[in-house]
């Protein structure tokens, strides 16, 4: 398994996360095995899922970007909500993806003879999942909850019989809705977090990080959204996709830690600031 990381995070529900720490999940029943995402494209991903079943395998993406996507090269075909799909997101996602593996190249995290997806791959056939969807795996079930917001077409994946949702970026401790085809910060509050307070989940996994998040945290996502939307906020720009920029709201909350279960924060589209607020002199 070079190149990623596996762990068993429930009976049959594997966590794989790639070298760029690109979380993707794999989802077994007894006759056919679900990989929910599919990382970014470096190492072989097949082989990893390979060594870890030989039930066939269905690819299911929660949404259209490249950190999700770029593995499911390596397979014939993907789930993937006709929101978020067509020529132009595979287009964006060769481009971005190729981008940065030519750049983790430079920094020595891979080499150039690194198993890459995009250009060792194929891209694969496109088949649409929509809200409601069910995927029987054979003494297992998922079913697809629609949750835009992060994009126009995020896709969750509830294992029902462990209460598991997998909901790649759909709610995330840094909260991106900064890209042309992400909602408003309001219509994310209003489709994605209401929406999920009705999916019988226990807790819910990310794209990005190795906890869960239970169910009852989600208010505490609702209040950062709610506090975003005040806020002045601070201008950002991706570190690896310099065109990516926005408005960085830093939320109230009791750690300045990224990866704490506890950090909150907004990435609202780009927009001009106003003016700060002149403090009064006072005289004594």
């Amino acid at each position: 398994m070079d190149h990623f990381t596996v762990s068993t995070i429930a009976d049959g529900l594997y966590r794989i996360v790639d070298v760029l720490g690109n979380h993707c999940y794999l989802v077994l029943g007894t006759q056919r095995a679900l990989l929910v995402d599919s990382c970014g494209g470096v190492g072989n991903l097949r082989t990893c899922v390979e060594e870890l079943t030989s039930l066939p395998v269905t690819v299911a993406l929660t949404h259209g970007h490249d950190d999700h996507l770029s593995g499911a090269y390596w397979f014939d075909e993907a789930y993937l909500s006709p929101l978020d799909g067509g020529a132009r997101c595979w287009e964006l996602v060769e481009n971005h993806s190729g981008r940065i593996f030519e750049q983790i190249i430079e920094e020595g995290i891979v080499t150039a003879e690194t198993p890459f997806a995009l250009r060792d791959g194929t891209r694969p056939r496109e088949l649409a999942v929509h809200d409601g969807d069910v995927f029987d795996l054979g003494e297992r079930t998922v079913r697809a909850f629609a949750l835009p917001g992060h994009t126009a077409g995020s896709t969750a994946y509830l294992v029902e019989d462990c209460g598991a949702l997998l909901s790649g970026d759909a709610v995330t401790p840094i909260m991106c809705l900064f890209f042309d085809e992400s909602l408003t910060i309001q219509d994310w509050l209003e489709q994605t977090l209401a929406r999920m307070a009705e999916i019988p989940f226990t807790h819910f996994y990310t794209g990005h990080h190795d906890h869960a998040f239970p169910k009852d945290v989600l208010p505490t996502f609702a209040n950062a959204g709610t506090y975003a939307l005040t806020d002045r906020g601070m201008q950002w720009q991706h570190a690896r996709l310099t065109e990516f920029q926005g408005i960085i709201h830093l939320c109230p909350c009791d750690t300045f830690d990224a990866d704490s279960v506890d950090f909150r924060a907004v990435i609202d589209h780009w927009h001009e600031l106003p003016p700060r607020k002149r403090r009064k002199r006072t005289h004594a």
